[in-house]
């Protein structure tokens, strides 16, 4: 249990990555700086259910509080990011549950606001200031801030409306790739061997048995189909160059409301595109190639810097 006798010092924030198997927790002064972080379990309701979620969130605070020598009370604001922030019930849910897994372990409720895990990261990629972020995991969403501060969103739409260039849409591409094959309207390339290693997929009725009751986990094939491409197989490559034009062409959205500023930065986040692959690679030379302004550069934050800036707007109020 924290004492009382803790007397209320400098501006204290805290910024929380939260994702569906890790949440990071970075505690900083009024200035910015850290001072503590920490590491947890999932903190996705929607993946983990909203009292396990909270209850990760509570200990992430607890963890950050005790590093740095201070209470949960004297935390002035906490921004969490999370991936598929849900609803504005859901979201004070998930808040009440925190306050309420707090309060059990004796300590304060904590100001708390729920973001995105997009948004969060990009304010993280430009510390605060314009720019684009491709997400591109998972699911896919296109965000921007313009230089008049508006934030912009394209895509992020889910998996039966949009979620192009995503996990899901290589992994549902390759296994359409294969019906096609199976059919004899197409041809799969080395996908065939690879899903048939992988599922031991080779008859028509396998599949369907695998996809309409075997609940397969689609975006889980989405590393097959950057091992094809990066081995040559067109049918790898075609279905990349494909799902980089349609981010390319989301990104566009966002680039033309900059008006003639030179350049506008690009940063990608997500499994598929956050480091050198060859998605990674052919997205940054579609979105060039359709927006000459636009400059694929690296964050200058993670995430979950982004949200620490989130949190010290809250206490300046801008």
């Amino acid at each position: 249990m924290f004492s009382a006798s803790f007397m209320k010092k400098s501006p204290l924030v805290l910024g929380v990555d939260g994702g569906g198997t890790k949440s990071l927790g970075l505690l900083s002064d009024g200035a910015g700086a850290e001072l503590a972080r920490g590491l947890v379990g999932g903190s996705n309701q929607n993946v983990i259910g909203t009292e396990a979620a909270a209850a990760n969130l509570a200990a992430l605070i607890l963890m950050c509080c005790r590093e740095a020598g201070r209470a949960p009370a004297d935390v002035d604001a906490a921004v969490v990011g999370l991936a598929g922030a849900g609803s504005g019930h859901e979201r004070k849910a998930l808040v009440e549950a925190i306050h309420k897994s707090l309060a059990s372990s004796g300590a304060a409720a904590v100001p708390i606001a729920i973001e995105t895990d997009a948004r969060i990261a990009l304010e993280g990629a430009f510390a605060g200031d314009s720019g684009v972020v491709v997400i591109a995991g998972t699911g896919s969403i296109v965000i921007g801030k313009t230089p008049a501060g508006e934030i912009r969103r394209v895509g992020g739409w889910g998996r039966t409306l949009g979620d192009e260039g995503s996990g899901y849409y290589l992994g549902l591409r390759a296994v359409k790739a294969l019906t096609m094959e199976f059919d004899g309207t197409g041809n799969a390339g080395s996908l065939r061997g690879a899903l048939a290693s992988r599922f031991d997929w080779t008859t028509r009725e396998q599949v369907i048995a695998s996809v309409y009751r075997g609940n397969l986990d689609i975006p889980s094939i989405a590393p097959l189909v950057l091992e094809a491409a990066t081995a040559g197989d067109t049918v790898g490559l075609s279905i990349l160059k494909d799902a980089s034009a349609l981010l390319a062409h989301q990104v566009s959205v966002i680039v033309r409301e900059f008006g003639p500023r030179e350049p506008t930065g690009v940063v990608f986040t997500g499994g598929l595109i956050d480091h050198a692959t060859i998605y990674a690679r052919l997205l940054g030379e579609a979105i060039v190639a359709e927006s000459p302004r636009a400059e694929v550069r690296p964050p200058l934050h993670p995430p979950a810097y982004g949200a620490v800036l989130m949190a010290l707007s809250q206490l300046t109020g801008s």
